[in-house]
């Protein structure tokens, strides 16, 4: 069964998965690395999103699988 919610995770969840460094997935979300256009492209798009709370100092992002394949193809590990 494929749920809608699988297509989701977090940074860690997908580094796991995808089986490469938690860093190298968190250099595409930096707009100094990729450039702001690609980071609200990408949130646009639907394949990321992100919440930092009003007191907050820190981001916390979501990532969709897809977002996962274009950035580093199809998921070898799993």
């Amino acid at each position: 069964m494929n749920h809608t919610i699988d297509n989701f995770m977090t940074v860690s969840e997908a580094a796991d998965k995808w089986g490469i460094p938690h860093r190298t997935i968190g250099s595409k979300l930096r707009a100094s690395i990729v450039g702001q256009d690609k980071i609200d492209d990408w949130i646009n798009r639907g394949l990321i999103k992100c919440y930092k709370s009003p007191s907050g100092k820190r981001k916390e992002w979501i990532i969709s699988s897809m977002a996962m394949f274009e950035w580093f193809g199809k998921n070898e590990k799993n």
